[in-house]
């Protein structure tokens, strides 16, 4: 990634990048080798092995015919190769991300980082208006320093939403417009990584040592993120 500053981090192989560009801003989690991925967005979907795990911030306005095009062509223009690449997209300001690490008891380790935004706030099982629908977002990225099957990818994606919610409930985040509590906003998504080395771990539920430390660093992060927001909606309203 060009211009971006790199610090290597707690998980052997792994480190995090950053490019500090206003609304065009961009974090990055880079490894030598490819680790095992489940992105809930267009952008490397699925389950994926990638080298890169991007967090890509774009002005409140943006609008692509192409979605995939124009990320294709930005990673281009960055030099960067799209092919193992996993990558989010927001309009939240990438400087108030929340970030926490664990470790493992039996070795490893779980690093998260959140990036929230609640211009577009919803409740599951609530209806919400199309027009709601633009960038803003809670975007979380879990990497674990251990082996997930796939059944414990799908059960970490479950135990970092509860995480994510819940830490939405302690702030009392509310919808406008019913006064309820928000679950998330309508554009969320989540990234699980996995180095796939160590131990192996079959379930990733919050009674689980994976579980807990999980849920643990997305609901940190997700508050400091969220309160950074909040925060900063308080000084600049309607930005």
């Amino acid at each position: 990634m060009r211009g971006a500053q790199y610090e290597p981090l707690p998980i052997e192989g792994l480190r995090f990048g950053y490019v500090d560009s206003g609304y065009e801003s961009v974090m990055i989690v880079e490894s030598g080798t490819p680790i095992r991925v489940l992105n809930s967005s267009m952008w490397g979907e699925g389950f994926t092995a990638s080298r890169r795990l991007v967090n890509r911030q774009v002005s409140k306005h943006y609008l692509a015919d192409d979605p995939l095009e124009e990320m294709r062509a930005y990673f281009e223009g960055q030099g960067m190769p799209w092919e193992e690449t996993a990558a989010l997209l927001t309009a939240a300001e990438l400087q108030d991300r929340g970030t926490r690490y664990v470790e493992l008891g039996l070795g490893g380790g779980v690093y998260t980082w959140v990036t929230a935004g609640l211009r577009n706030k919803i409740r599951g099982g609530k209806d919400c208006e199309e027009s709601a629908l633009y960038p803003g977002t809670i975007n979380t990225i879990v990497v674990v320093d251990g082996h997930l099957t796939d059944a414990a990818f799908v059960n970490a994606v479950i135990t970092a939403t509860e995480a994510k919610t819940a830490a939405l409930q302690d702030l009392d985040v509310r919808l406008e417009d019913c006064g309820l509590t928000a679950t998330g906003t309508s554009t969320d998504a989540v990234i699980i990584a996995a180095c796939q080395r160590g131990e192996r771990h079959r379930y990733a539920g919050i009674s689980t040592t994976l579980g807990y430390a999980i849920s643990r660093t997305v609901y940190e992060s997700t508050v400091e993120s969220a309160a950074r927001y909040l925060n900063r909606q308080t000084l600049s309203p309607g930005e």
